[in-house]
């Protein structure tokens, strides 16, 4: 029996694409597999990876205290006051969870008609907590850092 061209190589296509198709999915996790705690870990290594990496990245969170290691990745951030109306509030940054001493203490509010909204440059290390009386946004700072 004499084999066609056509059909050799469609079969050689086949064949390897049945070899690669383990390899290629052995990457892809299984989260419905996996528990809370360690959906929690991944989702803080990825973070973090984003850090370090500086893959320039937006988070919006609303007003209330976070703990840096738990609640965000430990990096040089832009805070971004997301204020609207006449509402204000401060921001700051105290070490040991907010036990420790006070590293930064500034006062934000929502834009007047054609300003931008207020920003603070912030380095956030593992074990500060950073707390904020107004929604804000935290963005990833990948660029020259001045000192």
């Amino acid at each position: 029996m004499k084999v066609s061209g056509f059909f050799y190589r469609f079969f050689c296509l086949l064949l390897i694409c049945a070899l690669l198709a383990p390899a290629a999915l052995a990457g892809a996790a299984d989260l419905s597999a996996m528990t809370d705690d360690e959906i929690i870990s991944l989702l803080d290594e990825v973070n973090a990876e984003i850090v370090r990496r500086g893959i320039n990245k937006t988070a919006k969170l609303p007003e209330g205290a976070y703990i840096v290691g738990r609640d965000l990745p430990a990096g040089r951030y832009i805070f971004t006051s997301l204020a609207t109306g006449d509402d204000w509030g401060n921001v700051t940054v105290y070490s040991e969870g907010g036990k420790g001493r006070q590293l930064l203490w500034e006062i934000v509010s929502a834009p007047e008609a054609g300003e931008d909204p207020d920003t603070i440059f912030v380095t956030l290390s593992d074990g500060d907590q950073l707390k904020s009386g107004v929604p804000f946004s935290l963005t990833i700072m990948s660029g020259a850092v001045f000192r």
